[in-house]
């Protein structure tokens, strides 16, 4: 993971906002993660249509 993407206070990714630092795009149109290849473990095992998926979906008004 590129440093300027890690949160070194805390040793997470960064999150500008309430998103992540590495997502690009804009939510609900179109987004990618610029890092895939490299994204941590928690990002690996998010599946959409999974429960933190749901919370995020809603979050943003997005249909579950």
């Amino acid at each position: 993971i590129p440093s300027a993407l890690v949160d070194g206070s805390r040793g997470r990714m960064r999150c500008e906002r309430d998103r992540c630092s590495a997502l690009k795009g804009e939510v609900g149109k179109s987004t990618a993660c610029s890092i895939y290849a490299a994204r941590p473990e928690v990002c690996r095992t998010c599946q959409p249509g999974d429960p933190e998926c749901l919370i995020a979906r809603r979050h943003y008004g997005l249909p579950v």
